[in-house]
């Protein structure tokens, strides 16, 4: 068993506090509820335009939630004051989609589809969460993660996440320095069991592959989960795994129909092992891929993702969150969005941006959060 790609991630979110009678009827309004919509941020993985500092590439959401009116209600500290703690309702977001990374456009030799249907349970946000102090966060193994950030060995006791699997080559750290009276806290995501995800592998022809993945959680109790249900400092959880199956050799429906192709290789595992090859026998099924993650809670502090194995660029995606009050500010969000076009002729890739803005009016106490994830995928 092996790690076979590492990522960083951080994820913004900005979630907005209006008046209560901006955007209803107005009625004399609990001092305890205010209506709000939340905008999240990724930055990870290079794809122009990159930022600075850090060198990651930026994907935006749209403000949600989008469509509907009154917007949810937020329970919140009298006043709702800079720093007071606040409750998000469950269900305020709710995602369905499907894209497709194409393996002209991001991994070489990998195009993937996933199918996204997810919706938030309630996210309790308050003083008093996360780091004391700044902090490295490091997955905890027997002979330790100095720097460059190299772990191995077996988890350090009482770390026994995954029954001590997984532990080795796990690199990378994350750095964390706490805000203003360490505010944070955890916001739960789930998945639906219709969430998907394929992948077709052209990496290593002659022999095709397909790969089936699943969002279910590898740690007891295995439900359907979102990895943005984490409460501790270094918690690791699990997004899923991917059976990895090689197709029928070219010539009996491969060959350059591998993208539409479902077909499965069924010759039977021989005795000198399960090694995928085109020229002789193999097992139709050839790898499993578990993806594990490191994670930190939710901070408006400072936080940074390491990883010095990340490729194919070493980036080191990193924010810095805040808590303000724009006093009932009419305010415009401005998402700019990336596409990318591959010129099969001159074998480029050319960029385009666009930029999309969201309105809202009233906006008193706006709180932007950020929380570092390290990505491990290992294949067995």
């Amino acid at each position: 068993m092996k790690p076979c790609r590492s990522r960083q991630l951080i994820l913004v979110l900005a979630a907005f506090a209006m008046a209560m009678g901006s955007l209803v009827a107005p009625e004399i309004a609990s001092a305890d509820k205010s209506l709000f919509r939340v905008e999240r941020t990724f930055r990870g993985a290079p794809f122009p335009a990159a930022t600075s500092p850090g060198g990651a590439g930026v994907y935006q959401n749209y403000i949600e939630p989008y469509t509907y009116l009154p917007y949810p209600e937020a329970t919140v500290e009298p006043g709702n004051p800079i720093g007071g703690a606040f409750t998000l309702p469950p269900g305020f977001i709710d995602f369905q989609g499907t894209y497709t990374a194409t393996a002209k456009t991001a991994f070489p030799g990998y195009t993937s589809i996933s199918g996204f249907d997810y919706y938030n349970g309630p996210g309790r946000f308050g003083p008093n969460k996360g780091a004391a102090s700044p902090t490295r966060v490091v997955f905890p193994t027997t002979l330790g993660n100095p720097i460059p950030n190299y772990g191995s060995g077996n988890p350090v006791s009482p770390t026994t996440t995954f029954g001590g699997r997984y532990d080795f080559s796990r690199a990378g750290s994350i750095d964390v320095t706490p805000g203003p009276r360490r505010f944070g806290g955890t916001l739960q995501m789930f998945y639906r069991p219709t969430s998907f995800f394929y992948q077709y592998i052209y990496y290593f022809a002659p022999a095709y592959y397909k790969a089936y993945g699943s969002f279910l959680c590898q740690n007891p109790p295995k439900v359907t989960c979102y990895t943005g249900s984490v409460s501790n400092i270094g918690d690791v959880t699990s997004s899923g795994m991917v059976s990895r199956f090689l197709l029928n050799v070219k010539g009996t429906g491969t060959g350059m129909q591998v993208g539409s192709n479902t077909a499965k290789a069924t010759t039977p595992t021989t005795p000198n092992g399960t090694f995928p090859t085109p020229y002789g026998n193999a097992s139709f099924i050839v790898a499993k891929n578990y993806y594990l993650h490191l994670i930190h809670p939710w901070t408006t502090g400072f936080a940074r993702a390491y990883n010095y194995l990340e490729t194919p660029v070493q980036i080191s995606p990193q924010e810095t969150g805040y808590d303000k009050n724009l006093g009932g500010a009419d305010i415009t969000v401005t998402h700019i969005y990336t596409s990318a076009m591959f010129n099969t002729t001159l074998s480029t890739v050319t960029y385009t941006q666009a930029t999309y803005k969201q309105y809202m009016n009233s906006v008193n106490r706006v709180v932007s959060m950020v929380r570092p994830r390290l990505k491990h995928v290992y294949q067995k």
